[in-house]
């Protein structure tokens, strides 16, 4: 499973689901065992997932990709190897490091993981958090994935060792629903961040809500225009608890609405990004034209009173495509 982090008009991040793990780096906490779910079971899991998703996302297989993924993160797989495979790319093999979990402490049901990132052909340093959920057979898939800013990594270590706990356990109804808001208020620079709720964010504020103006103001100059509305947000099965604070996904669904002007209808033409994450190569045309996307977030909210939450990655892909 590759992913390309991307707002609508501008790629941010790459990240990757997977495992192999070596030794964690010097002073990375260590996750501790748990009875019910062990540090060897969680890294059995993540070695078999690295394998045969690694594969899949080399071949651009979708089949394969689902085998070893769900939605949110599957959504964002498929968009990848659409790209992928419309450039006639093959994406790099990949594998993690030095990994370090959050377990829970009965029978598990999910479980995150950080790691370091090795991918094929490149020396650049990367890391990832990942959520894997237990589905109904009996194996596990990997539900969210988001890749680590080089700034976040040392924050996001503190992941290791931390508990894994239902979401809606560890972080009450109010404090989601002012970081849904937020979020998705800085997605598109809809009003001034409350950097009391979520700190300030290049990643964020300065590149991917940059890219959502820059795509506005590139429609704009050929007579159209684009609303984005938010239908859905939601939560990771499971969050990382520990003394510092919890570490959660969040994951925004929205509609991007491009209409014409004049009496003209909206067109969208490859190389749009969202066209070629659907997998279409040719233009489309409509009265109005409706992009479905799904955006996930990695977010650490501290447990001190008054700490804002910090944006630590994120992922954007297209879902669909609707002609009105």
């Amino acid at each position: 499973m590759r992913k390309v982090a991307a707002g609508v008009a501008v790629a941010l991040s790459v990240g990757v689901a997977g495992c192999a793990n070596g030794d964690p780096p010097a002073g990375a906490p260590a996750a501790a065992a748990r009875p019910g779910f062990s540090v060897e079971a969680a890294d059995a899991v993540l070695s078999a997932f690295d394998q045969a998703d690694s594969a899949a996302s080399g071949a651009s297989d979708p089949a394969g990709l689902k085998a070893q993924e769900v939605p949110p993160s599957l959504d964002i797989s498929l968009a990848s190897a659409n790209r992928a495979r419309i450039a006639k790319r093959t994406p790099p093999a990949f594998r993690h490091t030095a990994a370090g979990f959050a377990l829970p402490a009965g029978d598990a049901s999910c479980f995150l993981v950080v790691a370091s990132l090795q991918v094929q052909g490149t020396e650049l340093p990367l890391s990832d958090i990942t959520q894997f959920v237990r589905q109904d057979s009996g194996g596990w898939k990997v539900s969210h994935n988001v890749g680590v800013g080089q700034s976040a990594v040392a924050q996001a270590r503190t992941l290791a060792g931390g508990a894994a706990v239902a979401t809606g356990t560890a972080l009450d109804e109010t404090r989601r629903k002012q970081l849904e808001t937020e979020v998705f208020s800085r997605t598109i620079s809809a009003a001034a961040p409350d950097v009391t709720v979520l700190a300030s964010s290049d990643l964020l504020d300065r590149q991917f809500a940059a890219g959502w103006d820059v795509y506005r103001q590139q429609l704009s100059g050929v007579g159209m225009r684009v609303e984005r509305t938010m239908t859905d947000a939601g939560w990771s099965q499971c969050a990382a608890r520990t003394d510092a604070g919890v570490f959660a996904f969040l994951t925004l669904r929205a509609t991007d609405t491009v209409v014409g002007g004049k009496g003209k209808p909206a067109t969208l033409a490859p190389p749009s990004p969202d066209l070629l994450g659907l997998g279409r190569t040719e233009p489309v045309s409509a009265p109005s034209i409706a992009v479905s996307r799904v955006q996930v977030f990695a977010l650490f909210v501290p447990a001190a009173a008054g700490k804002p939450a910090t944006l630590l990655g994120l992922n954007d892909a297209p879902t669909a495509l609707d002609l009105g």
